[in-house]
């Protein structure tokens, strides 16, 4: 769970914040997205059924789209996911290049660096919505199940980046069923309840203009379930 107002966070929101006095272009050229949140996020989903159905239509990375993009970027969401090899967001979504910005850490967690790396993408690209999706299996939080259940014991290394899902397996254990799924679920929650009220994007959320989501993926048929926040 990112803190509510982190010193990085802060400055970085602060400073990213000037951008939103420049003229509506995206980083570079290209300019920003006309798609609404809710169409952004039926956009994502679309995708989801386009990659579940085997969807022969490639996703646009040819090299006449890596020219375009040369001169800057216009995705239409950000994606907070995991750094789980089997859960690349651009490809569970469909997407080509330069359609989806993308933040990628073990547990879907939002660290100041991820946090910061949203702002950019609301800020500089113009992004009108936000997916934090968690996944089926997390082994992030499997591991902070055990440290709850069994008293198990991290490497030193990895328990700050844990310590927001070890919380997430608290809120959850009261809740009947797995606890592996429930806390998979409550994390990706937490987190999208954390943007939503964080107030450099509450006043956003707020006016319509920003949109965030929580969702699941299902690694045995590759759906996307978005959450009730």
């Amino acid at each position: 769970m990112l803190s509510r107002r982190s010193a990085f966070g802060a400055t970085a929101c602060a400073c990213l914040g000037l951008l939103g006095t420049r003229p509506a272009r995206a980083a570079g050229t290209i300019p920003r997205t006309t798609l609404t949140p809710d169409e952004a996020i039926a956009r994502l989903l679309d995708g989801n059924r386009r990659f579940i159905a085997d969807d022969p239509t490639p996703a646009d990375t040819t090299a006449a789209r890596r020219a375009t993009l040369t001169g800057g970027q216009a995705p239409f969401a950000t994606i907070i996911g995991c750094a789980d090899s089997r859960t690349p967001p651009e490809t569970l979504v469909h997407a080509g290049l330069g359609e989806v910005f993308v933040a990628r850490v073990a547990g879907n967690t939002i660290p100041d660096t991820s946090l910061a790396t949203i702002a950019y993408g609301i800020e500089a690209l113009g992004t009108p919505a936000i997916m934090v999706l968690g996944h089926q299996n997390c082994g992030a939080v499997a591991a902070a199940v055990e440290v709850v259940t069994r008293g198990a014991v991290l490497p030193a290394v990895m328990q700050p980046m844990l310590g927001p899902v070890i919380f997430a397996v608290n809120a959850a254990r009261t809740q009947p069923g797995d606890l592996l799924d429930n806390s998979v679920r409550e994390n990706a929650r937490i987190q999208a309840r954390a943007l939503i009220r964080h107030p450099d994007f509450a006043g956003k959320v707020r006016d319509g203009t920003l949109k965030v989501v929580a969702a699941r993926y299902c690694l045995d048929d590759g759906r996307i379930e978005v959450l009730e926040v």
